[in-house]
Formats: C-alpha cells, sequence, structure tokens
C-alpha cells in the first residue's frame, strides 16, 4: 500500500481562454501502487468529438486495468489511444498531444507526443523540462533560435508527432526520476507555456503551502496580461510532500551488495577464461600460420597432397576459433589445393579433357592463392594438352586405320609413340607400337597379294586375246539374234502398253506407271525412240494420278511391294523397273534405310542379269 505511506497533492486549472470550446482535457488516477497524471491538447477542429477527452481516458482506463511502470506496456497503452482516435474520427481525423506521467509514489516517469509539457521541480527550481516534438524545438536544439523564442515561434505547433497519426512512432518515455520530499511536478498545455514561462513557475512555488495557491496565481497572472488571444490553457501541480519509503530497503541495499560481489566474481571468472581464450586463440593463430607457411613449402615443392592436408589442418583450427580473415584466405587454398589434387586424379585416370579443365580453373584461383604452385600447374597444364594431343592423334590415326589411309595412320601412330616415350604414357606408346607393327604387317601382305595379282593380270591379258578372236566369231551370231530380240521387244513393248491403258481405265496408276515404264524401256530397247517419246507424257500423267492419290512414301512403299511380288514371281525386269521407281520416290523423301534396302536389290537382280 505504497499511496498510504505517501503524500501527493494536486491541484489543477482548465480554461478555454478565448476561444469558445475548451480542446484540452486533464485527468489522474491515484492507486494504491501506482498513480497516473494525463494531461491532452485537442488539435483539431471537430466540434462534436473531443479529442483530448478520448486519449486521456482511453490511456487512464488501460492504466487502471494494468497498472505499470513498464515502457513497453505504456507504449502499448499509448498507441491504444492513438487507435481510438483513428477509430473515432468521422468528419475529420482527430488528433491530439498528450503528456503522461506515471509514479509508483518513489520514482516517476513520463511521456510526451506533441507539444503538451511536463516540468520538475526541486527545492523550487527546474530540474527537468520536456521537449516539444515540434519543428520550433528542432531550431532550438540546432541553435538556430533561443529557447525563450519558442512561445512565439511559427513554427512552435508544426508537429512532428501526435496522437492520430497513421504510423505512430515517436513516443518519448524518460528515464526514471528518483522522488524526494517537497519535490514538485507540473504538465501543463500551450496555453499555459505559451504566456508564462518556467522562471514565473518558480517563483510562483516560492513559499507556497498548496498546489492551488500556485495554479490560482498562474492563472491569475495570465489573465492579468489582458492578451487578445489566449489559447485553452490547462495546467496540473502535483507537491510530493512524502514520497515512499521502502521498509526493506536495507536488506535489499544488502542483496545488492551480494549481488554486486557475485556479479564481480563472474566477472573475474569471466576476464580468466576470457584471458585463456585468447591465449588459446593466439597459439591458435601461431597455429594457422605454421600450417599456411608449411603448405606454402609443400607446394613450392610440387607436393599438393601434403599442401593440401597442411590447409585443411590449419582451416579447421580457424574455424574453430572462429579467425574470420584466415577462415576466408585457407577457404580459398584449400580449395585449391583440391582443385589440384582432383585434376592430378583425372589425369591419373586418364580423363585428359576433365584434368585440363582442373588445371585451368587451378589457374585462375593461383592468383587468390598469392601465385603459389602456378610452375606446378603450368607443368600440369602442358602434359595434359600433350596427353589430349595423344588421345587426338589415336583416335584420327585408328579412323584413318579403318578407312584404310595406311600411310597417314602409321605417321599419327609414330608421332603418337614419340609423344607417349616423352611423357610417360606406357599404355599409349604399347597400343602405338601394336598398330604400326599391324600396319607393316598389312603392308607386307599387301605386296605379296600385288605380285600375285600382277602375275595373274599376265594371264588373264593371254586369256583376254584368246578370247577376243572367240568374240568375234560370237559377235555375227549375236547381232543376228539382236535383230530377232528387237522384233520381240517391239511386240512385247506394244503389248505391255496395251496392259498399261487396261490398268489405266481401271483406275490402278501405279500398275499402269510400271507398264508405260517397262513398255518405254522395251520401246528404247528396240530403237523405237518416237514410240517411247509418246509413253513420257502418260507416265507423266500417271505420276500426276498416284501424287493426287497418295504421298509420296504410300508410292514408294506400293512401289516396292509391287517389285517384292514381281521379283518373288520371277518377273526380274519388272521388279527392276519398280525398285527404281521406289529408289526415286525414297530418295526424294530422304528416307536412307528403306533407299539401301532397294538399291540392295537393284543390285542383286542386276548380277542375276549379268550372270545369265
Amino acid at each position: 500500500m505504497r499511496k498510504l505511506n505517501s503524500k501527493f497533492k494536486t491541484s489543477f486549472i482548465s480554461e478555454e481562454g478565448t476561444f469558445l470550446q475548451n480542446k484540452d482535457y486533464f485527468a489522474f488516477a491515484e492507486l494504491d501502487n501506482y498513480a497516473c497524471y494525463v494531461v491532452a491538447d485537442g488539435i483539431d477542429e471537430d466540434k462534436e468529438l473531443e479529442s483530448a477527452k478520448i486519449a486521456v481516458t482511453t490511456f487512464i482506463r488501460d492504466f487502471t486495468a494494468k497498472p505499470t511502470m513498464n515502457r513497453f506496456i505504456l507504449r502499448k497503452y499509448l498507441k491504444d489511444a492513438n487507435s481510438e482516435l483513428i477509430r473515432s474520427s468521422r468528419n475529420v481525423r482527430l488528433k491530439a498531444s498528450i503528456t503522461v506521467v506515471v509514479t509508483n509514489y518513489s520514482k516517476l516517469i513520463y511521456s510526451v507526443i506533441g507539444n503538451t509539457r511536463f516540468y520538475y521541480f526541486k527545492d523550487g527550481y527546474l530540474k527537468y523540462k520536456s521537449k516539444d516534438q515540434s519543428l520550433a524545438q528542432n531550431l532550438v536544439d540546432d541553435e538556430m533560435i533561443p529557447s525563450d523564442a519558442m512561445s512565439k515561434h511559427f513554427e512552435r505547433n508544426n508537429l512532428s508527432s501526435y496522437l492520430g497519426q497513421d504510423n505512430l512512432n515517436k513516443i518519448y518515455i524518460s528515464k526514471k526520476i528518483k522522488l524526494s520530499d517537497g519535490d514538485a511536478f507540473a504538465i501543463l498545455t500551450k496555453g499555459i507555456w505559451e504566456n508564462c514561462d518556467a522562471k514565473e513557475i518558480e517563483d510562483s512555488l516560492e513559499g507556497a503551502k498548496e498546489p492551488k495557491e500556485v495554479t490560482d496565481n498562474i492563472e491569475e497572472m495570465i489573465l492579468s496580461k489582458q492578451l487578445k488571444e489566449i489559447e485553452n490553457y490547462t495546467l496540473a501541480l502535483t507537491f510530493v510532500e512524502k514520497s515512499y519509503i521502502d521498509p526493506k530497503r536495507s536488506k535489499k541495499i544488502k542483496i545488492a551488495i551480494i549481488v554486486a560481489i557475485l556479479l564481480l566474481l563472474v566477472i573475474a571468472i569471466g576476464v580468466g577464461a576470457f584471458i585463456i581464450h585468447k591465449n588459446r586463440k593466439q597459439e591458435a593463430i601461431a597455429s594457422v600460420n605454421e600450417g599456411k607457411q608449411n603448405a606454402e613449402e609443400y607446394i613450392k615443392n610440387g607436393n599438393i597432397e601434403k599442401a593440401d592436408e597442411e590447409y585443411k589442418k590449419a582451416l579447421d583450427t580457424a574455424k574453430k576459433y572462429k579467425l574470420k580473415d584466415d577462415i576466408d584466405n585457407l577457404t580459398e587454398d584449400y580449395k585449391y589445393t583440391e582443385i589440384v589434387l582432383d585434376g592430378d586424379k583425372d589425369l591419373e585416370g586418364k580423363k585428359y579433357d576433365d584434368a585440363l579443365d582442373k588445371y585451368v580453373l587451378a589457374l585462375e584461383k593461383s592468383g587468390e592463392a598469392e601465385e603459389a604452385g602456378s610452375d606446378y600447374v603450368l607443368k600440369k597444364i602442358d602434359i595434359a594438352k600433350e596427353c589430349v594431343k595423344v588421345a587426338d592423334l589415336l583416335t584420327l590415326a585408328d579412323k584413318q586405320y579403318d578407312d584404310n589411309d595406311l600411310d597417314g595412320a602409321l605417321k599419327n601412330y609414330l608421332d603418337v609413340k614419340d609423344l607417349a616415350v616423352d611423357y610417360y604414357l606406357k599404355d599409349e606408346k604399347k597400343e602405338a607400337m601394336d598398330k604400326i607393327q599391324k600396319i607393316y604387317d598389312q603392308k607386307a601382305a599387301d605386296a605379296k597379294q600385288k605380285k600375285a595379282d600382277d602375275d595373274k593380270a599376265a594371264a588373264d591379258k593371254k586369256q583376254a586375246e584368246d578370247d577376243s578372236k572367240k568374240a568375234a566369231d560370237d559377235a555375227a551370231k549375236k547381232a543376228e539374234d539382236d535383230k530377232k530380240a528387237a522384233e520381240d521387244k517391239e511386240s512385247k513393248a506394244i503389248d505391255l502398253r496395251k496392259n498399261g491403258d487396261l490398268k489405266y481405265t481401271a483406275g490402278d496408276y501405279v500398275s499402269a506407271k510400271m507398264y508405260y515404264e517397262l513398255a518405254k524401256k522395251s520401246f528404247e530397247d528396240a530403237s523405237d525412240t518416237s514410240s517411247a517419246d509418246e509413253l513420257v507424257d502418260k507416265i507423266a500423267l500417271m505420276d500426276k494420278k498416284i501424287s493426287e492419290t497418295s504421298d509420296k512414301k504410300s508410292e514408294a512403299d506400293k512401289y516396292a511391294q509391287a517389285a517384292d511380288a514381281k521379283y518373288a514371281a520371277g518377273d526380274s525386269a519388272s521388279a527392276k523397273v519398280l525398285y527404281l521407281l521406289a529408289k526415286d520416290a525414297y530418295n526424294s523423301l530422304g528416307d536412307a534405310d528403306n533407299l539401301a534396302k532397294v538399291t540392295e536389290k537393284i543390285t542383286a537382280i542386276d548380277k542375276a542379269s549379268a550372270k545369265s
């Protein structure tokens, strides 16, 4: 029950001044353990709603429900008052300045939003004074105008913060102020501080026994000035005749001393632990530096694997002691050696292109590793390039060998052998030597075969001479046979043309074209060019008819199927014509597979005809 063991006296005045309506509002609540004093100044033009009253009553309602001096909760109460003004706005946006004082009867804190004010007096003199949240206050803070000019400055009501804002961020809450017997504090609106400075309030406090004496004197003094215009004015003054003294204060002091001693002990332990940690950290730094130096020496000697191990140990130590700069540098160095080792593994595994890519990447990162090991990497790049060259030469030589370009293949295999010797590529050397020996064996076999071919050519020449005489005798007989065959072909061509006409009439354009092609071939064989030329137009007509009823693929398939049937029936001549037609169609379609099959069948027919 702090209130019963303390004595606070409060008096206030609140008037409209020379205006028709008083938009100021003051209220206070003194509870068992806490008290609050709130004044607000309505700064909107609403004639119906009292923004100051809404703000004050909202704050006191929240405070009395849960009294506290917690700054976070008090800030929430002020935001609630701000939200209530926004919700209550109808014709215009409601706005207000507010000052709040909260005390537990032994200490107080205050909050100011806008340009209502808080004054705190000790021994009759002003000790604490709130700052306005206005442009005029900013000018004073920047020493552009004197503080005593604020009460008349035209920017005194240009506020940077006030209740009624959508985003209320500038909520000032003071630190706690210790109360002493005989102290006094006041909260006031601009109608007071514009017309009465703090010194005049100090003068009124002198000799006053009751706060009402002071508030009445201040009001009388303002009115006596007979000003043409006086803003709404409100002044609330509280005398702290007796502040609350905690009966357990001495015990709390002892506890505070014990806590302080324990705190000092904890600090001492912490300092000791810090010193130990610092020493270990220094040892870790030395260990990291030693690891880096060892790694650099290993790199210079070309031992990347050991360098990688040293970088890894140094990096782990740096991470353990959170040595940020060393972590960043060692991470780059460790990545560098890892890339080089990966390149060495690829090179050993004959993945030459992958190895080359990794060595080039390592060379780019060697700048970040202070050029360490660039000679090693450059040497490995040269080896990888030559290995790639060896692999490419082997591939080229193998292709030349398969294409029977033995001389070109031999030259490249010899180059592979020389490079493999220079770069210790045992497998590639053996492969090249095996292929070289194979080529030599092939050349010897070819020479032997050539001699046999030459001997056979001589024998064939003699045989040809013998055959020549016989051929002359046969030629006369063949001429007689050819004449008779031509007559037979003429007759056959006429029959084929007739069959084509019949098929055309029946609508079988593919068969008609086949017969016309066969007839044309027979007329040409019989040297009847005029009849053959007449069939060109008919064949063209059949092509048109076929294209109108079927696409090229269907046409080609039909030709091929018809040819297969003719060939199976033993009619090779008709089959060949149809195969040729299918070949043309497949060729125009770019159908390589079917083109090859048809060509193969035509070749078979030609070979069979040649033998007969």
